[in-house]
């Protein structure tokens, strides 16, 4: 009976700790002097991140001033880590994952 409690309060801490959400807009953590709130201790971090998207056909990111963007690899299912060997050769290492269900 103990360790299911023990349980169960751990697991009520974890979910608890997962709800994080930001509180200050954007724009107050920018600038030359950013407005950034206190730091708080959790069990687990929150990590959001951003689902990857295909650029539009015959479109490109904005690139910054005096640099360019260029596709250097396409029709790849799911790229998961890239590595950059000494001669310039990149290598791409794919997940097997299978692909999403349409609407999920």
């Amino acid at each position: 009976m103990h360790s299911r409690l023990a349980t169960l309060g751990l697991l009520t801490l974890t979910l608890t700790a997962c709800g994080d959400v930001a509180r200050l807009p954007v724009s107050a953590g920018t600038g030359p002097d950013p407005v950034l709130p206190a730091p708080s201790e959790t069990l687990f971090p929150t990590v959001n991140i951003a689902p990857a998207q295909r650029w539009p056909t015959g479109e490109k990111p904005k690139a910054a001033p005096g640099t360019e963007v260029v596709a250097f690899a396409d029709g790849l299912d799911h790229p998961r880590w890239l590595y950059v060997l000494p001669n310039g050769d990149v290598l791409v290492a794919e997940t097997n994952r299978p692909p999403k269900e349409a609407g999920a």
